[in-house]
């Protein structure tokens, strides 16, 4: 019955998405056009940081599934001596109104890096580093603030963390800290009313981010980089498995970052990484079965590819992902895309012309939004400006056409609603930096 809902929906959404190009259809690796029924549902874009606060860049989006989204970023406030930064939260209702902001940290404190997740019914959970610690809050549907702020790491300096929720409410964050000169990876349940359980030592580690999915079981999967190596663990209510490293097989001189996750409805993952050094940076995705088998990694990115930084992935509740990278193509950066079946079939590669920052989100069956910036050059001072665009997505992983959402945007992040409904939200570039948003299509 599942199966037959999910084909059911998918064939409506094709039939709104219409348009995908012969060269798509055929598997040529160029860029795709697809004519949008829908571009006309666009909202206007709003200001979601307050008049005379300048923003820090990073803002972030859940959406649950009734379509509100929680915003989060650091700002400061101009009119005082010193404008310390806040972590600010605020929700954005399905039915258009907001919420107040909120603001999350205490005065004077040094804040950065908010990462956000939220439940089906919008209950959500926010981590971020404070004062060289990480530490989290809750904050309610309603946008109201649920509990203490607590802490959340043991030891210091604690950084980069992450955090997903199940579709129940109870949260897991993950993050990285040193004790006694080494760095490890560190988990910690913070609860839907705001209590925090026994933090949880995962394993050596680095000082890169890891990654955090959770499956619709309350399953999380926690991977990040371990030296030479990457690695990952589940954890569920009563059990922390082995360690399973998923890198033996490739070679990374450079070591390996950026790791990526994505998790379907029954507890799969795709974790997508950067390798360094060789030749060449890479993109390699491993899919690790909820049973624990583990596929030898796929490389992503062309084995010519002098692959850039930043990469994306986002994986639907059948299993099947997207991701997008960036490579260097003389001296400038940018952007190619693929998807990887749920079989673990990689798609044609599509080139998306310039851009930096991706950041992916896919509904329940696939249909899904890429969002990026590119910084393009102007004849006067500062002689360049950053454009925000954003591409839809279909179940077969064709992309769309790229509209301009601002051409005074940096670093947008991307949310989705169960079904063809997203929410964006950047940083103005231009002074004082204000978060804005938008929805559609």
């Amino acid at each position: 019955m599942a199966a037959r809902a999910a084909r059911h929906r998918r064939s409506v959404k094709r039939r709104l998405l219409a348009g995908v190009s012969v060269a798509a259809a055929a598997g040529i690796g160029v860029t795709t056009t697809m004519a949008l029924n829908a571009e006309a549902a666009w909202t206007s874009a709003w200001s979601v940081s307050a008049s005379g606060w300048f923003a820090a860049d990073s803002p972030q989006v859940s959406v649950d599934r009734q379509g509100d989204a929680l915003l989060a970023w650091t700002a400061g406030d101009l009119s005082t001596t010193y404008s310390y930064q806040r972590v600010q939260t605020r929700v954005k209702f399905a039915n258009g109104t907001t919420g107040a902001i909120r603001t999350l940290s205490p005065d004077g404190a040094a804040v950065a890096w908010p990462e956000i997740d939220s439940d089906d019914t919008g209950d959500s959970a926010v981590v971020w580093e404070q004062d060289s610690q990480v530490v989290g809050r809750r904050v309610a549907a309603s946008g109201g603030l649920v509990g203490p702020l607590q802490k959340l790491s043991t030891s210091a300096p604690a950084s980069t963390p992450v955090v997903a929720v199940t579709p129940s409410g109870s949260a897991m964050a993950a993050w990285t800290e040193i004790r006694d000169g080494s760095w490890y990876a560190v988990a910690r349940r913070l609860n839907l009313d705001g209590t925090i359980g026994a933090a949880i030592t995962l394993g050596s580690g680095s000082a890169e981010k890891p990654a955090i999915g959770v499956d619709r079981s309350g399953r999380f999967v926690v991977a990040w980089a371990r030296g030479s190596d990457v690695v990952a663990k589940r954890i569920t209510s009563t059990s922390v498995s082995a360690t399973k490293v998923l890198t033996s097989s490739i070679a990374s001189y450079g070591g390996f970052g950026m790791v990526r996750i994505g998790v379907d409805r029954d507890g799969d993952a795709v974790i997508s990484y950067r390798s360094g050094g060789g030749d060449r940076p890479q993109v390699w995705a491993s899919r690790w079965s909820r049973t624990g088998t583990l596929a030898a990694p796929l490389r992503i990115s062309a084995s010519t590819d002098n692959v850039g930084f930043h990469h994306a992935l986002a994986t639907d509740l059948d299993g099947d992902s997207m991701i997008v990278w960036t490579r260097y193509t003389n001296g400038k950066l940018e952007l190619l895309g693929r998807r990887l079946s749920a079989s673990g079939a990689r798609g044609t590669v599509t080139a998306l012309g310039a851009g930096d920052r991706p950041d992916i989100a896919l509904d329940d069956d696939g249909d899904g939004m890429l969002v990026h910036h590119t910084v393009l050059p102007k004849s006067t001072p500062p002689y360049s400006f950053t454009r925000t665009s954003a591409r839809l997505i279909t179940t077969s992983g064709a992309f769309g056409t790229a509209r301009t959402i601002t051409s005074d945007g940096r670093v947008p992040q991307v949310g989705a609603r169960p079904s063809s409904r997203f929410t964006v939200v950047w940083q103005q570039e231009s002074h004082p930096y204000t978060i804005k948003s938008v929805a559609g299509p």
